[in-house]
């Protein structure tokens, strides 16, 4: 199982724990083929939905795309792709950014994810 964090500011962490339960590996995706099974174009499409999800809770002004990347997760158990979709984050009462990453399957899913208080951040890394 892959987990991915991802920080709002000194506000909330995010974790994201998926694997096969959670449909990263379908659908597969073989490296001989050119393209991937889910357009990088709709993974942002989903990941912005999402951290709107995320974000619900707290103000901020529009999010603005920064990066999309296709990555590979390989170990033991299992060789399977996802999108991994930065924003970057402007709350309106401060001048600073923050970069949030939201993982996309390429399912089209965002996986589950688990909300902590950064006071909290520690149990964020309890299994």
């Amino acid at each position: 199982m892959l987990k991915i964090y991802s920080y709002y500011f000194e506000e909330l962490v995010f974790k994201f724990p998926f694997g096969a339960n959670e449909g990263a590996d379908n659908p597969p995706w073989n490296e001989n083929e050119d393209f991937s099974p889910l357009s990088p174009r709709v993974a942002i499409a989903v990941s912005r939905l999402a951290l709107f999800d995320m974000l619900r809770a707290y103000p901020y002004a529009e999010p603005k795309f920064h990066s999309c990347a296709l990555k590979k997760v390989n170990d033991s158990d299992c060789s399977w792709w996802y999108y991994d979709v930065e924003w970057m984050v402007y709350p309106p009462e401060c001048g600073d950014r923050s970069s949030i990453s939201v993982p996309v399957m390429l399912n089209g899913r965002v996986p589950p994810f688990e909300v902590f208080k950064y006071e909290d951040r520690f149990s964020a890394w309890r299994e």
